[in-house]
């Protein structure tokens, strides 16, 4: 045991030994650390390709030469003019030559470029560098034999460290809308991984050794070494020689005044401010009808009456069931006078005898009737041969006057449309913890998925990827994917160093250009990885880049190549086994359309068989069961004329349909899933109310009243009510197309004619049918056979189950004094809370829910919103500014000092900064202040050939440019790559920050021609063919710019509300930029234009309902002859319509164009639940709640099953489809407004119409004597209205006012 012990004491003292000699070692290296000391100089071998440096511990020498040390004063700076250094002419020289490469890119700010050469020139040539450097390694070179410096710590301090990182984190890129601090700091927060992505040992790419930072946490620098710390520029330095511009520093910046997303909220607690309220008001008016309801029920405290100065309550005895209202005392005169008549109405009168009328002669000849209805109908629908359906989503959705669309017009003629994309996500599904999609297998399989998709030829005219690509350097289509790291060449792929080269070029994406130039952000190729760390990537992003056309025919060759693509290829791309583990989901810029076409397919069955079922239960309902006798059960049935009923739907449908086509505009999808439900909701309905006012007169009619007679009876009592909605909705429905949305107006026009044409249907024909039925059923024909006649047994006339029900138990309950204050309070909170819910309603349509749900769509668009991090691009346009004159540039440049601090380049980067409002992203890309920096002689891009001129070509330059190349002036040709630097001079030597030296006029135009030719390099990046080819459209006769635009990006995009918001963002942009400079800026993306009808659907859903229900009112109080009534109908109609935007809140459905078009159907089949009853309260006689029993007795039922429960039926088939949009935005709704109307039609109105109806009228002569008349006391001529009380005894009236009996009481 001692042995081992001791043994392992040995080894530890070996090991410790050992240790410190190498510890010693290299501190030998660079052993003196004090000011006048290097710890490296000079070159002494090379490594690979890069010579290096020699250690060297010893004191800093002076410069050998006058050239030395002219060299280092003009590429260090003053300080360098009499020091010594630590550095040779040659390090010198390559020094020079690297920082060389980053002045092209942050010299746009002086004060970042001073600190870089500090920096390096500090390091590289400092007397002092031995007290803030030291070598930590050095390797004798194979090539001379020598030490050479293979690693290094640089100890830097904060104060310096924050210095260079500040001054440089803001400089922009423009033309790839990134950061110089991409290229220079691999993207880095902090200064520290700024300098240490410097370091890293990158040869060629890079430094050529690794330098080591140590930080300043925890490490504490001895032995003599301090951190250099000297102070450093700031981009908002006073000494303007150093002072950057407000695109490339924050602190430069003016501050944009707050918006109205900046504004605070109003809240009160918890609550929202309007919600808080709404909440008062209810609890204020809930107790003010609670307090009523107490004083009807005995309770008045003696300061009410002193307050109100009148005893609200004259004794306390129990009234019953169905006590009356309070009455006025001449009220309580008139209903007891025998000889009194309600008041008479002119235009009830005459509304009544002319459907008199018109129900007899159709009576007397239903034949004729029933043939001229069809003949009109056929002449109607001839407009069918013209019939079309529109498709197109700009032609459904967006206005003809739209500004959006007349701007993305501009844009598509000047720039050519938005391009189309084809995308595939490649995504790990192996549930491995820290599993990644990134593998060798996986590139090396992606490669040949893109050679196979770029070597597809489509059927049957075999067009290729290249023939349709978008090519911006003109010869290499534009494919965004990982690949391209590679060029998308797999010889280029090796295996083994994948993982270590896909890092490096993920974080510094100018590093590894692929073929088309333009860097690879690894946001756009890579997705689900934590920061910065991509090798863990859980997604692949791979996205074509095709042209998009303004000829048909060029894009129906796009859509013949994505249909191939799709079939052969990424359909069956996810069982090949190389993907096992990876899930696939794609899209193609036509799968969209193909997929909605697909969906509508599914619809259309799913509508068919929702109308079937409305159909059969409202043919079936219409009949009744008198008898459990088959034969008498064959010949009671009304399924014939339910058909009939449901046929005169159909009819008018095709007409309103065939007039529509037959102007020659398309039928969208709307109308033809939408009209026939809200043609079938009303006109059921009033088929039966006629039906069932029909079958009542035969329970009371005389016996020598004929069934010609007891028809035209029926329709003179019931028209006016079947006019007076018909008449509502086809107002209400008519102004809809005011609405500029073509898909809403349409709708309206044809909703509008159907429902008129249904109604003059079903007051000429359907009565004629109800007359045929009638001698059908009097003969005891079978029903839809009538030539079989059989002896069935008499009908026995009795009350059908609904309306007894209606009657004995609803009616009663309902209007019971109590509970009707209960009632109102319930509706009143609906309403209250519903109103508290309108701000919250959300705007918008997911596409997501236009898809079946079983669409390969809906996994795509799930996996874009999780892995792609990429907004769409925004492009703000300029139009018509000669942006070659001084004072047009100053409006959009940024870079100079010269530029208006408000400019376009300025305002953008402000709004870059505060993204949760401006939803903007990315740095713009500025084609001015990129060519304008072309021509500065630091970057070193624009050098011409000494005494040669030319006016054509120019060596380095494509030939091929979609610019005009006619210079004014022959300008000698660029210097290439290979031209010797003393045959070259540069373009504009006397190049100023000021802008004052700058071309302009035609000289803007020579020298813009040669730029935008150019294509971009390592040795200049801001040539302009690559990324501003399409970006400017110039006026070759003027010599001036006609338009351009400015590229940025929005923020990732994921709800509905993010893309309306980033909309009115943009639209606020450009119209403060237009007004401050008066210049035409817009803004342009391609979802602007599906986007713009959310600026204003709130206010056009506003108008549209509010002139809709505003008509309800005037059509209501002019037929019902009263302004109370007519108000109470419109308030009924829009406390449902307010109940159901609630609904539509809680339930997650938004307000967009097909929402508010079901809005507008909700008016509509509100009045039907509304004016039937309104109305029969209206023509009814007694007291108003004696007439509220009335109405709902007589035509609650006939409203219930006509509507409510015919809706439930065909709404209930609605549940299953397949379609999200179905689901959500018919069934959903049409659920709710069913429900809502129900419940406000047949419980709120009757109790507020007991409660304020207005005053009632009689009906016309011929009507009155049984038109509401249940108080005979026997036999099938009525029924007593009121319960019997023993202790109470009063006259009961009927309505000729004669005295039926008394009733018993106290």
């Amino acid at each position: 045991m001692k042995e081992r012990l001791g043994a392992r004491m040995l080894l530890t003292i070996t090991l410790l030994t050992f240790l410190f000699q190498v510890c010693l070692s290299v501190q030998a290296v660079t052993s003196i650390h004090q000011d006048g000391y290097c710890a490296m100089r000079g070159q002494c071998g090379s490594k690979g390709f890069v010579q290096l440096n020699c250690p060297y511990n010893g004191p800093a020498v002076e410069p050998e030469t006058e050239r030395f040390r002219n060299m280092l004063v003009d590429t260090c700076g003053a300080k360098f003019a009499d020091s010594k250094v630590c550095c040779d002419e040659n390090q010198l020289v390559d020094l020079a030559d690297q920082v060389k490469k980053a002045e092209r890119i942050i010299s746009a700010c002086p004060a970042c470029w001073a600190n870089f050469l500090q920096f390096f020139c500090s390091f590289t040539c400092s007397p002092n560098q031995s007290s803030f450097v030291n070598v930590t390694r050095t390797q004798k070179s194979s090539s001379s034999g020598k030490d050479i410096v293979t690693q290094l710590d640089f100890w830097v301090g904060d104060g310096f460290g924050n210095d260079f990182y500040n001054s440089c984190k803001d400089i922009k890129f423009g033309s790839s809308n990134g950061y110089a601090m991409d290229f220079i700091g691999g993207g880095a927060d902090n200064w520290h991984d700024m300098v240490s992505y410097m370091g890293k040992e990158r040869p060629l790419l890079g430094s050529p050794f690794q330098i080591d930072f140590p930080p300043v946490e925890n490490h504490v620098p001895r032995d003599g070494l301090v951190r250099y710390d000297e102070e450093g520029k700031h981009c908002n330095d006073t000494d303007t020689k150093y002072r950057c511009s407000c695109v490339d520093c924050e602190a430069t910046c003016p501050t944009l005044p707050p918006t109205k997303g900046e504004q605070p909220k109003c809240y009160v607690g918890a609550l929202r401010c309007w919600s808080f309220s709404m909440l008062m008001v209810y609890i204020v008016a809930a107790l003010g009808i609670f307090t009523v309801a107490a004083m009807k029920n005995g309770w008045e405290p003696e300061w009410i009456s002193k307050v109100t100065k009148r005893r609200w309550l004259q004794d306390n005895e129990d009234r019953g069931l169905y006590e009356r209202v309070a009455l006025a005392d001449h009220e309580h005169e008139t209903l007891l006078d025998p000889d009194h008549t309600p008041r008479k109405y002119w235009l009830n009168s005459v509304l009544q005898n002319w459907f008199f009328k018109l129900g007899l002669f159709c009576a007397h000849h239903p034949w004729v009737t029933i043939l001229a209805g069809i003949t009109g109908v056929t002449i109607c629908s001839a407009g069918w041969a013209r019939f079309r359906v529109e498709r197109n989503p700009i032609n459904l959705w967006v206005s003809p006057t739209s500004e959006a669309l007349a701007q993305k017009n501009y844009f598509d003629e000047h720039f050519s449309p938005f391009y189309r994309t084809t995308q595939l996500f490649l995504i790990d599904e192996s549930n491995n913890d820290g599993s990644s999609v990134i593998s060798a297998d996986h590139l090396q399989s992606l490669f040949k998925v893109e050679s196979e998709i770029k070597n597809l030829k489509s059927e049957p005219n075999g067009y290729t990827l290249d023939d349709l690509c978008l090519k911006p350097t003109g010869d290499a289509c534009i494919v965004q994917s990982v690949t391209g790291y590679w060029q998308g060449d797999i010889d280029n792929f090796d295996p083994d160093t994948y993982d270590t080269y896909l890092q490096e070029c993920a974080t510094q994406p100018s590093l590894c250009l692929p073929d088309f130039q333009q860097p690879l952000k690894p946001q756009m190729i890579l997705g689900g990885y934590p920061k910065r760390d991509y090798l863990s990537a859980k997604a692949m992003i791979v996205t074509f880049v095709l042209n998009n056309y303004l000829d048909e025919e060029k894009i129906k060759m796009a859509e013949e190549w994505e249909k191939t693509l799709l079939a052969k290829v990424l359909q069956k791309l996810e069982s090949r086994s190389e993907w096992e583990n990876v899930r696939v989901s794609y899209s193609t810029e036509s799968s969209l359309e193909t997929e909605l076409n697909e969906s509508s397919n599914t619809d259309a069955r799913t509508v068919i068989i929702s109308y079937l079922v409305m159909f059969l239960y409202a043919s079936l309902a219409l009949g009744k069961i008198s008898s459990l006798n088959p034969r008498r059960m064959l010949v009671d049935s009304k399924f014939s004329l339910g058909i009939c009923g449901i046929l005169i739907v159909v009819f008018s449908v095709m007409a309103s349909v065939g007039i529509f086509s037959f102007t020659g505009k398309k039928i969208t999808l709307i109308i033809a899933e939408v009209i026939p439900f809200l043609v079938l909701a009303v006109g059921v309905d009033n088929i039966f109310i006629l039906c069932h006012e029909f079958e009542r007169r035969k329970q009371i009619a005389d016996i020598d009243e004929t069934i010609e007679e007891r028809a035209a009876k029926t329709l003179g009592k019931m028209g006016p009510s079947i006019l007076l909605s018909s008449i509502s909705e086809t107002v209400a429905f008519g102004l809809g197309a005011v609405v500029t949305m073509p898909a809403v107006s349409s709708f309206a026009i044809v909703a509008a004619l159907a429902v008129f044409i249904d109604f003059v249907l079903q007051a000429t024909c359907f009565v004629s049918c109800m007359v045929l039925d009638a001698h059908r059923a009097e003969s005891d024909r079978v029903d839809c056979i009538p030539c079989v006649q059989v002896a069935a047994p008499p009908a026995e006339e009795k009350e059908g189950i609904l309306q007894t029900v209606t009657r004995k138990y609803y009616t009663p309950f309902v209007l019971n004094q109590n509970v009707r204050y209960g009632i109102c309070i319930i509706f009143l909170g609906m309403f209250a809370f519903s109103l508290s819910l309108l701000p919250k309603l959300p705007l918008g349509l997911n596409q997501r829910i236009a898809l079946p749900t079983d669409s390969y769509l809906v996994q795509y668009f799930n996996d874009l919103e999780s892995y792609f991090d990429v907004g769409p691009p925004v492009y703000f346009v300029v139009k018509s500014s000669n942006l070659t004159q001084r004072d047009e540039q100053l409006k959009v440049c940024g870079r100079f000092s010269t530029c208006d601090q408000n400019s376009l380049a300025n305002v953008l980067e402000q709004e870059r900064k505060r993204p949760s409002i401006s939803y903007i992203a990315e740095p713009t890309s500025n084609w001015l202040d990129d060519f304008l920096h072309w021509l500065s002689p630091d970057v070193g891009c624009c050098r011409f050939k000494k005494g040669r001129l030319t006016s054509s070509s120019h060596t380095g330059l494509s030939q091929e440019a979609p610019y005009y190349s006619i210079l004014t002036k022959p300008l000698p040709p660029l210097c290439g790559d290979w031209d010797d630097e003393d045959d070259c001079k540069d373009c504009m030597p006397d190049w100023s920050v000021d802008m004052k030296t700058l071309p302009q006029g035609d000289q803007f135009m020579d020298y813009f021609n040669l730029w935008i030719k150019q294509l971009p390099n390592e040795d200049c990046p801001l040539g302009g063919k690559a990324a501003y080819a399409d970006a400017v459209i110039p006026n070759e006769p003027a010599e001036t710019i006609i338009t351009s635009h400015f590229r940025t990006f929005h923020t990732p995009l994921r709800t509905q509300d993010d893309f309306i918001a980033a909309y009115a963002s943009a639209r606020r942009i450009a119209e403060g930029l237009s007004a401050e400079h008066g210049i035409e800026v817009f803004p342009y993306s391609l979802f602007y234009v599906f986007f713009e009808q959310y600026s204003y659907i709130v206010s056009m859903a506003l108008q549209l309902l509010g002139l809709a229900i505003g008509s309800i009112f005037i059509v209501t109080s002019a037929i019902l002859g009263s302004l109370r009534s007519g108000l109470i109908v419109m308030a009924i109609v829009t406390m449902i319509l307010v109940n159901v935007v609630g609904i539509m809140t809680l339930w997650d459905v938004s307000l967009n164009a097909v929402s508010l078009v079901n809005l507008v159907i909700c008016v509509g089949i509100s009045v039907e639940f509304c004016c039937h009853v309104a109305r029969a309260f209206s023509v009814g006689t007694g007291s108003r709640h004696e007439r509220a029993v009335k109405s709902l007795i007589d035509v609650g039922s006939s409203v219930f099953s006509g509507i409510t429960l015919t809706k439930f039926a065909g709404i209930l088939v609605l549940a299953f489809t397949k379609s999200k949009i179905f689901e959500v935005y018919y069934f959903r709704m049409y659920l709710a407004i069913v429900v809502a109307g129900a419940l406000h039609g047949l419980v709120l109105l009757p109790v507020v119409l007991s409660m304020i109806g207005g005053d009632g009228f009689e009906l016309s002569s011929g009507f009155d004597e049984d038109g509401f008349a249940w108080g005979r006391s026997s036999g099938r001529h009525g029924r007593s209205l009121l319960v019997e009380d023993p202790d109470d005894e009063d006259q009961l009236i009927d309505d000729d006012g004669q005295a039926l009996g008394t009733r018993r009481g106290n």
